[in-house]
């Protein structure tokens, strides 16, 4: 196990300097974050239309995201560990979906 001293040496390194608006999982791994994207909108739609299928593409998205994490990740890494992370920037991005979509709606009745 690393020391939890050294990791968060690492973790600063990784992060110092990047602007806020910076996508760390695209730099990371542009493919989990293409995943977790897709599995977003999908999540949006099942939450907005109440669409079981649409439920099951994000799930699957999100466990796809979530092996392709566990690629870089290595054997020592609990699996549990990468799923809970893409199942949390799933629902990260589709919070910003989901603003996104109620900031235009409100531009539009200011109009």
């Amino acid at each position: 196990m690393n020391d939890i001293r050294i990791m968060r040496n690492i973790n600063r390194n990784l992060f110092e300097g990047l602007p806020a608006t910076a996508d760390a999982l695209q730099e990371y791994d542009s493919e989990a974050a293409r995943l977790v994207r897709e599995a977003a909108t999908y999540l949006v739609k099942a939450r907005r239309d109440n669409e079981p299928a649409a439920l099951n593409e994000a799930s699957k998205l999100a466990f796809q995201a979530a092996a392709e994490l566990l690629g870089h990740a290595g054997g020592s890494v609990y699996v549990r560990f990468p799923i809970m992370i893409a199942a949390r920037l799933v629902e990260l991005e589709a919070a910003l979906l989901a603003a996104r979509e109620q900031n235009a709606a409100r531009g539009s009745h200011e109009a």
